[in-house]
């Protein structure tokens, strides 16, 4: 109803990349990006044209079990939201690039995506950015619990941010037996909250 553009901009570039890049960027020249579901490739997009405005070096890895087919992409017309005269190509170029191999998008970013599910993903280093964007509690609950966080949260490096849609009160509780730092804060629009949790 209130378009997933808008919630992608909200939870993960404006509460998740802009805020870590703002607050705990500090020394670093880059950073490095975990997304839970490549999905549509939008909060991909968001976050290179982040890179492109900021200047900012971005590795962006991502796990998606079942790629969409770049026609499929297509059809959701995304264009009308693209921010740079170059955003189609850019956006076609992600989805194109290799699956299991890093990619060159252009000077400010590179992209790794993998086809596996989040159980049988073993992160290899670490993350200053989570976006945690998998589906509801109700489709998937077993995306939300401890176990399916664990390797994700021990990932994530010092003044490491983590974001996500979700605002439920479990999601909070495992956040916090990790010993993050858990604000509810400012929701998308149409949604009232949502949670944002930094390693300090």
């Amino acid at each position: 109803m209130h378009g997933a553009y808008n919630e992608a901009v909200h939870v993960y570039i404006q509460s998740g990349l802009s805020f870590w890049n703002s607050n705990y960027k500090l020394d670093k020249t880059k950073c490095r990006i975990f997304e839970m579901g490549f999905g549509t490739g939008l909060n991909t997009l968001l976050s290179l044209e982040f890179a492109n405005k900021q200047h900012l070096s971005i590795e962006y890895e991502t796990i998606e079990p079942f790629p969409l087919d770049y026609q499929e992409i297509k059809a959701l017309n995304f264009k009308p939201f693209f921010m740079e005269n170059n955003s189609e190509d850019l956006f076609k170029k992600l989805h194109l690039s290799s699956w299991e191999k890093i990619s060159l998008i252009n000077k400010h970013f590179t992209i790794l995506k993998k086809k596996t599910t989040l159980a049988s993903f073993n992160p290899d280093t670490t993350y200053d950015l989570i976006y945690y964007d998998a589906f509801g509690f109700r489709v998937q609950p077993e995306m939300w619990s401890e176990k399916a966080f664990r390797p994700l949260i021990h990932s994530l490096a010092d003044r490491g941010v983590f974001v996500t849609y979700s605002a439920k009160g479990s999601v909070r509780r495992i956040l916090e037996s990790f010993g993050l730092k858990v604000s509810r804060i400012q929701g998308p629009p149409g949604k009232r909250e949502m949670l944002r949790a930094v390693r300090l």
